[in-house]
Parts: structure tokens; C-alpha cells; sequence
């Protein structure tokens, strides 16, 4: 796939992913959560779709095509945020809510990473390969 046929797929599937996190953004605070947690949820559910992602296309018979990698890739990519996560920390410590500022870091940093082995488990379980 050239570079601009590549662009072409990420570049819109960033779009959706992005406009995906806001529209679970708003719900979550219409419902009462801070705007926060819902960054830490966002970024913990892309980590476990990227860990299915990487473990499936890993024991893909036939393996996943690029387009298929790429629009994931960009959606995954639009749908969590490192730089919101990071903001929503500095605002809380700067606002005094320490606690929530370590709690959301805390369990950003060690989250992401045990749901991305997750959800890769579950992947490679389910095509029938160890984890």
C-alpha cells in the first residue's frame, strides 16, 4: 500500500475514533462522571482493543491485511489520548485533587498495559494459540 493510500485509511479512521471519544466523553459526564474518568476509560478500553488487535493479527491465518491494520491502527489511535490523560493530571494536581491526580495516573499507567496483555490473551486464546 503507497504512503498516500495508507494516509487515506488512518487519516478518517482517526477522525471517527476522536469524534467516538467525545461522544463517550459527554455521555459519561451527562451521567455524572468526572471528565477525567472517562479518559482513563477510554484509554484503557483502546489498550485492551489494540491487545485483541496485536494478538489476533499475530495467529491471523490469513494474516490481516494493511488496510485492515491501518484503520484500526487510526481508530485506536483517534479513540484514546495520551495528551488529554496527561492534562486531566496536571489540572487535577494544580486544582488540589491530588488523590484523583495519582489515582488517574496510577491507573492509567499500570491499566493500559494489563489490558493490552488482556484482551492479546483473550485474542490468542481464542484462535487457538497460548497467550
Amino acid at each position: 500500500m503507497s504512503p498516500l493510500a495508507h494516509l487515506a485509511v488512518v487519516a478518517p479512521c482517526g477522525g471517527i475514533g476522536c469524534a467516538l471519544r467525545v461522544l463517550v466523553r459527554d455521555a459519561l459526564v451527562r451521567r455524572g462522571t468526572h471528565p477525567w474518568w472517562s479518559t482513563c476509560a477510554v484509554n484503557l478500553s483502546g489498550a485492551f482493543v489494540m491487545g485483541l488487535l496485536a494478538g489476533s493479527a499475530s495467529g491471523a491465518s490469513p494474516p490481516l491485511g494493511p488496510l485492515t491494520l491501518g484503520a484500526a491502527t487510526g481508530l485506536l489511535a483517534g479513540w484514546t489520548t495520551y495528551s488529554a490523560f496527561s492534562m486531566d493530571v496536571v489540572q487535577l494536581w494544580l486544582r488540589g485533587a491530588r488523590g484523583h491526580a495519582i489515582g488517574l495516573w496510577a491507573v492509567t499507567i499500570a491499566g493500559a498495559p494489563a489490558a493490552a496483555l488482556a484482551g492479546s490473551a483473550i485474542a490468542h486464546a481464542a484462535l487457538g494459540g497460548a497467550a
